[in-house]
């Protein structure tokens, strides 16, 4: 007993295979979108935590090579400078490391906010001394999309860098 086979209902039909290309096509589309979006408070936090580490090893820095490492902020951009004697030196190789683009910032020393002007100073406003302390400072950096939420990175102790949300 042999069936006989209808050839009308072998396969698919174009239709159905178009449908589920499209349907795949839809959902990689969203799941690459999803994979690759960041939020706004992600990327903050992420460009605030570079911002720590780099503090963290530019006072590592300082011990290592027996000489103050510091960081001077400007209305726009941020430098990483060193003390040589007898005067502070940009080090450009380690300015390039802080992120700085589309981010603001506001630095308070010893309470007091501190005014930032267009231009750099040549003098630093958050300092890793040669033992390895750093000037108490509280630094908060804000996206420039996103200016209701700021990420706080503070040393209230000589010895620890931290970070927080700050509303």
């Amino acid at each position: 007993m042999v069936k006989e086979i209808n050839k009308n209902t072998l396969g698919f039909t174009l239709m159905e295979v178009l449908l589920v290309i499209v349907i795949i096509g839809i959902m990689a589309a969203v799941g690459v979108g999803l994979i690759n979006s960041q939020s706004s408070e992600r990327q903050l936090q992420h460009k605030a935590q570079q911002w720590q580490q780099m503090l963290t090893y530019l006072c590592q820095q300082s011990v290592l090579h027996n000489r103050a490492y510091g960081v001077e902020l400007s209305q726009y951009s941020a430098q990483v400078m060193v003390f040589e004697q007898p005067q502070w030196q940009p080090h450009e190789q380690l300015s390039q490391a802080l992120p700085t683009e589309d981010l603001s910032w506001l630095i308070r020393l010893e309470g007091r906010d501190m005014p930032l002007t267009a231009e750099f100073t040549a003098l630093p406003h958050l300092v890793c001394y040669s033992d390895g302390q750093i000037n108490p400072f509280s630094l908060q950096l804000r996206l420039s999309q996103l200016a209701r939420v700021a990420y706080e990175i503070t040393a209230e102790t000589p010895w620890q860098i931290t970070g927080n949300w700050h509303e």
